[in-house]
């Protein structure tokens, strides 16, 4: 059974990936992966670099391979072709979160529910949409469900396998994504709650040992993974951007020699500054402005802002076993249990929703929470354990047969996918804003509909009558250039793979505007 959700998993997704444009980041990952291989791991750009990371490498494989067999082969297509090539690594790759997903399900719940937990994440439309992309949201999911897994190992066995499995996979995680910085958070403080609560009898010492093996192991991942590239740089010749990494190198002395590679410490630099500015300041902010429930907000945040996206881009499917399993957890669990297992699943997401709602500016679709999807759905899988009678295994079943069809009415074109709560697609702009329906991969949605339908053109700069199509970005204006302001009077009446919208426009409309 596996198999198959793994075989359909990677069918969907090999569909999906020649349906899909080249994206607004992947450019620039993918060039960076290009830089890195050549041994120039520096952010050049702060603006196009801040956010990319080494293990954008992988997307490379398939060009390395085709370079090998064909020595001096040269492209002229901007990179398109190597780009969608590289997509199918992270399709593959992303393999392995469906196997981790079965594997801590089935060893907490049973082999039943692993399998069910597999079902969920294979058909996550928001996973779907970034497990084909060359970005790094995909291989985020793995490393921090995987550097949690063995944690929750240690923690439960006190093998020193799993504390240095631990120890491995948190270091290569700061080589994924910059947001799993946390982990150096996150981890001692479930650590500190489990054995509070649990009693360890480890001395101060043995804690000592384990603190200095993990920094140590930690260290050397990231400056390796950074080729050494001018590690141990003094604190004083670092030229920070961010006001907070300004604050620290004025705190403490300039000859502090900082233990690890400066482009390491450059890109936290750079992301907080970024965060810092918000979104939406043309040519200076490196994501538009965040749009939620009809907010435009430049240069800042909501509170709400993932909050509402989950709610309205999570199937309806994934709320209702999630409500099952807190049920279940409620009527069947004990304390004890609880920080035993469910603790290591629900605080990540705790943590991190606390944490990107109220302490981060950056707000540019759900995309930057999917890790914590798995956790949500190994959590849920515990509703098989307790599915004993007819009506509860054949509601999980009509639910599940609901999730599918919902989840694949977006067939190859899953990124902007919406639930049911929202009846009219056309108006999703209105309660999940841009970046969460529109991240420039529809270009090729758009040609096929302009081929098939010659009566509607691209929106012109200048107000006139007839039927046009714009993308949600523009017409929302993410970055404030008001290349299109006219038409923003006018209500779309349909839309063109979700992240495009039509608008009619007659002579009359044009006089009541007053253009």
């Amino acid at each position: 059974m596996l198999g198959l959700i793994t075989l359909f998993y990677l069918l969907n997704g090999i569909s999906y990936i020649h349906s899909q444009s080249i994206t607004s980041d992947e450019g620039s990952f993918y060039n960076y992966a290009v830089r890195y291989l050549k041994g120039q791991p520096d952010r050049v750009s702060p603006r196009g670099d801040n956010s990319k990371m080494p293990v954008a490498a992988l997307n490379t494989i398939p060009r390395i391979v085709e370079q090998v067999l064909q020595p001096g082969k040269q492209k002229s297509d901007m990179g398109v072709t190597d780009m969608m090539r590289g997509r199918y690594i992270t399709l593959f790759f992303s393999v392995f979160i469906i196997l981790l997903v079965f594997i801590w399900a089935s060893e907490l719940y049973g082999k039943p529910a692993g399998l069910f937990a597999a079902f969920l994440f294979s058909f996550c439309p928001n996973n779907m949409a970034a497990a084909t992309l060359v970005t790094t949201d995909s291989y985020a999911v793995f490393f921090l469900l995987l550097s949690i897994y063995f944690l929750w190992k240690f923690c439960t066995t006190g093998q020193h396998k799993a504390f240095i499995l631990l120890s491995v996979v948190t270091g290569l995680s700061q080589l994924v994504k910059q947001s799993l910085f946390h982990l150096y958070i996150l981890i001692p403080f479930l650590i500190t709650v489990y054995f509070l609560i649990n009693r360890d009898k480890r001395t101060a010492g043995s804690w000592i040992k384990l603190a200095v093996l993990f920094l140590a192991i930690n260290l050397f991942i990231i400056n390796a993974g950074y080729y050494f590239h001018h590690s141990f740089m003094r604190l004083g010749d670092y030229h920070f951007m961010s006001r907070l990494f300004q604050s620290v190198q004025s705190f403490f002395p300039s000859s502090l020699p900082m233990p690890f590679p400066q482009p390491f410490v450059d890109g936290l630099d750079m992301a907080k500054y970024y965060d810092q500015i918000g979104g939406g300041i043309d040519q200076v902010s490196s994501f538009g402005k965040v749009t939620i429930l009809g907010t435009s907000i430049t240069g800042g945040g909501v509170w709400y802002y993932y909050f509402v996206s989950l709610l309205f881009k999570t199937p309806i499917s994934y709320l209702l076993f999630l409500a099952a399993a807190i049920g279940c957890l409620y009527k069947f669990n004990s304390k004890n249990k609880f920080f035993k297992n469910e603790f290591f699943l629900l605080l990540p997401v705790i943590y991190f929703l606390v944490l990107m709602s109220f302490f981060y500016q950056t707000q540019c679709g759900i995309r930057h929470m999917l890790f914590i999807y798995p956790f949500l759905f190994i959590f849920s899988s515990v509703i098989i354990r307790y599915a004993h009678s007819v009506l509860a295994k054949a509601t999980i079943a009509t639910a599940s047969l609901f999730l599918i069809i919902s989840v694949l009415s977006y067939f190859r074109n899953y990124y902007p996918y919406t639930n049911e709560l929202i009846a009219d697609k056309k108006n999703a702009y209105k309660y999940v804003g841009a970046a969460n329906l529109d991240f420039m991969h529809g270009q090729l949605f758009f040609n096929d509909y302009l081929q098939q339908h010659p009566e509607v053109k691209w929106v012109p700069a200048k107000p006139e009558a007839g039927t046009f199509l714009i993308t949600v970005e523009d017409y929302m204006d993410i970055w404030n250039r008001h290349q299109f302001d006219w038409i923003n009077k006018f209500k779309p009446v349909g839309h063109v793979a979700h992240c495009g919208l039509l608008i009619q426009v007659t002579p009359e409309d044009l006089k009541k505007a007053g253009n």
